[in-house]
């Protein structure tokens, strides 16, 4: 597999919103100071969520973006995190990554159409990766670092710990079903809606989709047995086998040119959650590649679906009526890798 064709995430959806032709504006706004809380006092680390440092890198008109390391299982994670810079609250979206190691790494533009829309956003490159301690292992303890998320958000006066959404792509889509599946079995609900795009749901399929190449570049050096060896960790990190363990309104998105994961993936994962009673509405894109780079990411549908369920407020969060917004705050971010 090419880093260049799977986990593009981060690339691909650089180039498809610095495309749109709005100019960058100038950095008018100074955002409200985003607090650090005090870690409580425990032998070993501070608790799950502890934001141990935030680096401003990006303020516009409305909003500020952040280099982050938090506190995930006694690791220092990386990611970023970006607010509207009014007081609030706000609902939120945790975004997951695709890809592994430094395929489809984060740049900060992925979390730029939903803070331009409205949203606090926080994304994390798991474990293991962009200066993160520990190892990452493809859906196993690595999805507590999406998990640790969530107190992190609640501890911002400026989120509104009652509307939390998720989205994911690719493997994060996987890492999305992961994470809801932990909420229903911990009994909390914390999460109030998810999206998807490209979502990986049956590692088996995937498997053989990918005709035995996953072997040497993610089985053994990231879960550490192949499907053939032991089912049980793939089966674990396999929403099909336990759909009635997804509790949420879930849009699964998915390009019906897709090349990476086969769209049947969210297709049975969508009659699973249908057959298991759930909340699941499910969209093929025709002529959609992965990252459904000419569909603008998915992005749009999302907000959509978002504002279902995490609105009620009256503010327009959808995604036509910030594109400029976006487009702007996008160019800068793509402006930044290129300089890297």
């Amino acid at each position: 597999m090419k880093a260049e064709r799977w986990g593009v995430w981060g690339a691909l959806l650089a180039v498809l919103l610095a495309a749109w032709s709005a100019p960058v504006w100038a950095q008018q706004a100074t955002p409200i100071p985003t607090p650090t809380p005090a870690p409580s006092s425990t032998p070993d680390h501070p608790p799950d969520g502890t934001i141990e440092r935030l680096t401003l890198l990006h303020v516009t008109p409305r909003s500020a973006y952040y280099a982050l390391t938090y506190w995930s299982d006694g690791l220092r994670i990386t990611g970023f995190l970006g607010r509207p810079t009014s007081p609030g609250p706000h609902p939120a979206i945790i975004h997951n990554r695709g890809g592994y190691d430094g395929v489809g790494a984060l740049t900060g533009v992925e979390i730029v159409p939903w803070v331009e829309a409205g949203y606090v956003a926080v994304a994390s490159q798991y474990r293991g990766n962009a200066g993160g301690e520990g190892r990452e292992d493809f859906g196993g303890d690595d999805v507590r670092d999406v998990l640790a998320l969530i107190p992190l958000l609640q501890s911002l006066p400026y989120v509104d710990a009652e509307r939390i959404g998720m989205f994911g792509g690719s493997r994060g889509g996987m890492m999305t079903y992961l994470a809801l599946k932990a909420q229903t079995l911990a009994g909390q609900d914390d999460i109030k809606a998810a999206v998807t795009v490209g979502g990986i749901s049956d590692l088996f399929a995937w498997d053989r989709e990918r005709r035995g190449t996953l072997t040497n570049i993610l089985w053994l050096p990231l879960i550490g047995v192949t499907p053939a060896q032991d089912r049980a960790p793939f089966e674990a990190r396999s929403a099909v086998y336990w759909p009635e363990l997804i509790d949420v309104p879930l849009l699964l998105l998915h390009g019906a040119a897709d090349r990476e994961v086969s769209p049947q993936q969210s297709q049975a994962l969508a009659a699973a959650l249908s057959a298991a009673g759930g909340a699941v509405e499910l969209t093929i894109m025709p002529g959609g590649d992965h990252a459904l780079t000419a569909q603008q990411g998915g992005y749009p549908e999302a907000l959509t679906w978002f504002a279902r369920y995490l609105g009620g407020d009256g503010v327009d969060r959808s995604f036509a009526a910030h594109e400029r917004e976006i487009s702007a705050a996008s160019t800068w971010f793509l402006a930044r890798q290129r300089a890297e």
